[in-house]
């Protein structure tokens, strides 16, 4: 069976770049009867907020994004780096982007850990935008200075235990997939099928984050925005007509790629 997942992080709240990255999940997973998981990704404790996660249940119930069970949360699981090569690293990022780090050959005392990558390209396909090749993150962060395991360590090992099969997101991870998939290699694990989604920006030309709060789903549905309006905004964008989940006949290889201005569906838009 197909499994997809739903995998919010509770830092802020749900915004219409998620909604596209989300709607495109659930239409992938039923397209094919599969099962959709929710798992928040609370790994962040620092910022992570237990009501911000139930506000963003609320959204993707709104919205229609409906999944079929909820596994545990990222900060009640255990992460480990047993079967990976690894070395202990204290530089800075400044150090390291200037090259300076020493610890590949005389690892630190203590510090983060450290994949030590053996990869100078990875190559893998993503099924809306086809083959891909990039040179992974030099030695990417697997659990950082105080204990937390960073994201590309928790992901792989979340949807792997998850049985996940296929993972679709925002376009922004196209690139960070290349680290994932050295990971799924390293570990001799079956790694799930891609697709990426166009990346929604604001009116700034920034990524959308919480700093554009009139993009979020809370605030469209207090304006009075529909449903139907948000989605009648973004199928488009990922092939599909009309302007419900149902019967959108999703195929993956009309996504669009690349970063797209965000829809304007303020209410004096609408009006």
């Amino acid at each position: 069976m197909q499994r997809g997942r739903l995998a919010p992080t509770p830092s802020g709240h749900l915004h219409l770049g998620n909604a596209l990255a989300f709607g495109a999940a659930w239409l992938s997973v039923r397209a094919v009867q599969g099962e959709l998981l929710l798992r928040i990704e609370d790994l962040d404790r620092g910022r992570s907020r237990p009501e911000i996660a139930d506000a963003q249940r609320r959204d993707l119930e709104w919205l229609g994004l409906h999944w079929d069970r909820e596994v545990p949360a990222q900060s009640t699981r255990a992460y480990t780096t047993k079967g990976l090569p690894t070395y202990l690293c204290d530089c800075s990022r400044k150090q390291r982007l200037a090259g300076g780090c020493v610890h590949r050959k005389a690892p630190a005392e203590s510090g983060a850990v450290r994949l030590r990558s053996g990869r100078a390209l990875i190559h893998f396909s993503d099924r809306a935008q086809g083959p891909q090749a990039f040179v992974p993150d030099q030695d990417a962060m697997l659990v950082r200075r105080d204990g937390e395991a960073g994201y590309p360590l928790a992901v792989v090992i979340d949807d792997h235990r998850d049985g996940v099969t296929e993972v679709v997101r925002g376009g922004d991870l196209l690139e960070p997939t290349a680290v994932q998939v050295e990971l799924y290699e390293l570990l001799s694990w079956a790694q799930p099928s891609w697709l990426h989604v166009p990346l929604l920006l604001g009116p700034d030309g920034r990524k959308l984050s919480k700093s554009h709060g009139s993009t979020e789903i809370r605030a469209l549905r207090a304006a009075g925005v529909s449903q139907e309006q948000i989605w009648g905004a973004l199928l488009p964008l990922l092939g599909c007509a009309g302007d419900s989940l149902e019967g959108a006949g999703f195929v993956a290889a009309r996504v669009q790629g690349g970063a797209l201005l965000s829809p304007d569906l303020s209410k004096r838009e609408l009006s």
